[in-house]
Parts: structure tokens; sequence; C-alpha cells
């Protein structure tokens, strides 16, 4: 077997030294792997939770599949747990803030149809704000019109009730 190396032929020595030194790299690399999932294992156990950072904010995504303005409101049809749907009345005066109270109704455009969906935000658990992420081009077929002759029960409050979901 030596004889096909001629002058360049490695003593079993050599041989033995390098299979010695791949060894001992990668006892080195697994040991300084082990070091360092210790210490950063090590990190997120003993770091404590801030509570003071926080949040008190939570909300809720939901589809919605149509919206039927008014003269005083938006009707907002929306799907609930996949299966069935729902609907509520946002007036349109949330649209507009002041000092004393903030806008409560926020307008996000989106290209799709598909990709329309409304989000309610809650502090504390009290209703804070909706955010209607839809297409704003009202042609497009998820806009329609109510009656604007009639009015829409539900103009006139102040908080949105609680969702079905």
């Amino acid at each position: 077997m030596y004889e096909l190396y001629n002058s360049e032929s490695w003593s079993d020595t050599e041989i033995l030294r390098e299979s010695a030194m791949k060894k001992i790299f990668m006892i080195l690399a697994l040991a300084l792997t082990f070091t360092l999932s210790v210490f950063a294992a090590g990190d997120i156990t003993s770091s404590e939770k801030d509570e003071s950072k926080w949040t008190n904010l939570s909300y809720v995504n939901v589809p919605v599949l149509k919206i039927l303005e008014g003269r005083e409101g938006y009707v907002i049809i929306y799907q609930k747990n996949k299966v069935g749907t729902a609907s509520t009345v946002i007036p349109k005066k949330w649209v507009h803030g002041n000092n004393e109270s903030p806008r409560k109704l926020k307008f996000r455009a989106v290209r799709k149809t598909s990709d329309a969906y409304m989000t309610v935000v809650k502090e504390d658990g009290n209703f804070k704000r909706v955010i209607l992420n839809i297409p704003m081009n009202k042609q497009n077929r998820i806009w329609g019109l109510v009656n604007y002759h009639k009015d829409l029960e539900g103009t006139d409050k102040e908080t949105l009730e609680e969702l079905t979901f």
C-alpha cells in the first residue's frame, strides 16, 4: 500500500498523529459548544421578568367579510370561529378624536379583499379602539351600503360591545 505514494509515502506515526489531531479538534469543538450552551441556558433561566415593562393591552383579529356604510356608521360583518358570521355597528364619529377622547376607529389599507380583518384593542379588559384593515377603494366588493334614510341602532354608543368570536 505504501508503494503507491513513492516519495510522498506517510509513515505509520504520521497517520496516527493526524488521526489524533482530528479527534482532539472534534473533542474541543464539542466542549466549546457544550460550554456555550450551558452559559446561554443559564442566562435565560436566571433572568427575572420585569413586570413593569409588561403591557396591559390585548387584541383580537377577526376576518371582515363585508362593510356596509350608513349615514352615521358602519355595519361590519365578520367571521367568527371559522364557522358562522356576526355583525356589529361602529359609529363614524369614532374616526375623529379630540383632547378629551382619542379616536376609537382607525383605518389601514390592504390590497386584497381576502386580506381584510378587524382588530379590536382592549386595555385592562376595556375597549380602547377598533382598527379596520380593509381595501379603501369603495368600488371593492367588500363595501356595500345600508339604507341612508334609516337610522342605525348603535351609532350613539361610546364603547364596542363584547363581540362573539
